[in-house]
């Protein structure tokens, strides 16, 4: 009787944690995106974290520092430049005739509140005439819930930075020294860590570096250049530069060598050759300071040292694809655990031993108070 006893109590004690685990594992799979995006924040901000730390300030102010300091000025400015693209690309879609195909799909596919698009236009667009109550209400609603799944997500991210910072090596630390008899789960660890943080933050700041200065160098030019050989849509290509930057030597060049090519043929033919002196020093201006200046020393100091970049290269596509567009960040993760899971988890799990890795050490796990 007190064996049945016993194995009913051990039986409800197992419902009670599996039931836990599965509202964990619901609540990080509805974040999943914030968590990723958090996971990379963490290697962008840590290097400032660490400079900082050298100051004998407290690890809390250090963490502080780094979030308000790089952590917040970056998301703004990537939500600036992707806010700025954004609109490049509708102008294009307009252009060629797309964009009312493609606000008929977000509105079959996202429409909110029971509002349509053309809806929302026709009341755009009406004359000295006011909405009903009832649609400014619905569309004051469906705002506020979006400004505020915003605000929330953003607070997540640098929340959960902040405590990785903090608290991460500690927390790392209890993990090996409970379950990690065998250094195995350690060893990985020290080879996945830094990897990753070449991997994922360095070729992502490679991306965006680069769409930068090509945004600038685009915008200035066309500031300066003849009318008949202006860039269309300066931010959409530099943006187009930064990713194709992920295609080493012959990604960018798949961006500024046709659009000079062009530039210079619509001189021509618009009878105004002397532009294309214009288009040449376009051309020179794209290959040093777009091309070979970020790819060459930026790439250098960022690149991961054991990730096959045809592999890496196909994660960045592939990823977006099939998660949306944290898998941008998503996939180099999984493709970097995957390879040091193949090369040091997996000789353990058969045969109990497993390679010594030569990978850097991992400060991150380093605590000092």
């Amino acid at each position: 009787m007190n064996l049945a006893n016993q194995f009913g109590r051990q039986l409800l004690v197992g419902l009670v944690l599996l039931t836990l685990f599965a509202l964990a594992a619901y609540v990080l799979v509805s974040f999943i995106a914030v968590i990723v995006l958090a996971i990379f924040l963490y290697y962008a901000v840590r290097p400032i974290f660490r400079i900082i730390n050298r100051t004998r300030l407290p690890r809390r102010v250090s963490a502080a520092l780094s979030v308000i300091l790089f952590g917040l000025p970056f998301l703004v400015l990537v939500a600036y430049a992707v806010t700025v693209v954004a609109l490049e690309v509708r102008l294009f879609l307009e252009e060629q005739g797309l964009f009312e195909d493609l606000l008929t799909y977000l509105e079959s596919e996202f429409a909110i509140g029971g509002l349509d698009a053309g809806e929302l236009e026709d009341l755009a667009t009406a004359s000295g005439e006011l909405p009903p109550p009832e649609v400014i209400l619905e569309m004051a609603v469906a705002a506020a819930s979006t400004v505020g799944s915003v605000l929330v997500q953003v607070l997540v991210i640098v929340v959960t930075v902040y405590y990785m910072l903090v608290d991460g090596p500690r927390l790392m630390g209890w993990l090996f020294e409970t379950y990690d008899e065998s250094g195995v789960l350690r060893a990985y660890a020290r080879a996945v860590d830094p990897e990753l943080s070449l991997t994922l933050f360095g070729n992502i700041v490679n991306v965006f570096i680069t769409a930068v200065v090509g945004i600038f160098t685009f915008y200035t030019f066309n500031f300066f250049a003849p009318e008949v050989v202006q860039i269309p849509f300066p931010a959409l290509l530099g943006a187009l530069a930064g990713i194709g930057s992920l295609i080493p030597v012959v990604g960018i060049k798949l961006v500024y060598i046709p659009l000079t090519i062009g530039l210079a043929a619509n001189a021509w033919l618009t009878g105004v050759p002397e532009a294309i002196l214009s288009v040449v020093a376009l051309f020179v201006v794209s290959a040093v300071i777009v091309d070979f200046i970020p790819d060459f020393f930026i790439r250098a100091q960022i690149s991961g040292e054991n990730t096959h970049t045809g592999l890496l290269m196909l994660a960045y596509i592939v990823g977006p694809t099939v998660f949306g567009f944290y898998g941008l960040f998503l996939a180099p993760i999984l493709l970097v655990a995957t390879i040091n899971a193949v090369a040091i988890l997996l000789p353990y799990a058969l045969v109990g031993e497993y390679p010594e890795t030569t990978q850097a050490r991992l400060d991150a796990f380093e605590q000092r108070e």
